[in-house]
């Protein structure tokens, strides 16, 4: 099967890549910044895309008319606030340009990134997947609404569409976002041998290792046109000292210490959810529990291991 996959040079898409080419996927690789190695890249075409400029995205797509995409691109919560009309640009105008374009040259399913934003705060937890979704922030706007715009392809046009619902998501290589600085950019600094001060230790969220939510992405793609348009795809709920006192027990020479600062109280998502209908329908399971994730993660950090 020929695949695109944009927002190919960011976190997930990294990681995303190689597994496609492994399972003998035809790729081509888009994103506004191709990386200096990318050409060198086995079983992967890379092409640059704005998805802002919807003549590239239709030049694109009637070029390499794929079998399928996996569209990664999204604007994150902090540049949406600041800045929601490019937020609504950059997260839902260009997807529906790239189904519309994806039609029109013989596109077969579409898989999107959706994100727990889509849920409001005072849920009964663990979340359901149909529960109310009332998004306190542009960024789950943009979620939802990309979610409502699968379900009219689907329904209206055809179109094998789904979505699963990221919460945290860690894993090498994560830069950007703001759950970055409690996941990733710690056990980064572990894996690194630097002292580390962790502001907020009772902030809690839900863990999935970046390589798990490769593994949903891979499981909703081979599933064609499952029952539900989203489905929420979970790792484990850990408070950031709970998870830092795992990071000490895989390197005791850590240096960790907390500054007792409580957790922000401003944050717009519930903290549980449940995953039953992704088991049920996909057979979702990580792979990785927190520790064997934070393992794997050190280890690549560390050059012991490859990415993939």
């Amino acid at each position: 099967m020929k695949i695109l996959v944009t927002g190919a040079g960011g976190f997930i898409g990294r990681h995303l890549l190689p597994r496609l080419t492994a399972a003998g996927h035809s790729v081509v690789a888009a994103d506004i910044l191709v990386p200096a190695a990318a050409p060198a890249t086995p079983g992967t075409v890379w092409r640059r895309l704005d998805v802002l400029r919807v003549e590239e995205i239709y030049k694109l797509l009637s070029a390499e008319r794929p079998d399928a995409i996996v569209h990664l691109v999204s604007w994150l919560a902090g540049p949406c606030e600041a800045d929601p009309l490019r937020g609504w640009g950059v997260n839902f105008t260009a997807t529906q340009h790239l189904l519309d374009a994806g039609m029109a040259n013989g596109l077969k399913r579409f898989v999107f990134s959706s994100s727990v934003s889509v849920f409001g705060k005072g849920l009964a937890e663990p979340v359901q997947d149909e529960a109310v979704k009332e998004p306190a922030t542009i960024y789950g706007q943009t979620k939802l609404a990309c979610e409502n715009l699968l379900r009219w392809y689907r329904d209206r046009r055809g179109l094998a569409a789904g979505a699963v619902r990221f919460p945290w998501v860690y894993g090498p290589g994560r830069e950007n976002g703001i759950t970055a600085a409690y996941s990733s950019k710690l056990v980064d600094a572990v894996a690194r041998r630097e002292p580390l001060v962790v502001d907020f230790p009772e902030e809690k969220g839900d863990w999935l290792y970046v390589k798990d939510a490769v593994k949903a992405l891979l499981l909703l793609l081979d599933a064609g046109n499952p029952p539900r348009i989203a489905y929420n795809v979970m790792g484990g709920l850990y408070t950031v000292r709970e998870a830092m006192a795992i990071a000490k027990r895989i390197c005791p020479e850590a240096d960790i210490a907390f500054a007792e600062a409580p957790a922000p109280s401003d944050n717009p998502y519930p903290l549980s959810y449940d995953d039953t209908p992704a088991r049920r329908d996909l057979g979702w399971s990580p792979d990785y529990s927190l520790e064997e994730g934070f393992r794997d993660h050190i280890a690549i950090v560390r050059g012991e291991k490859g990415q993939a």
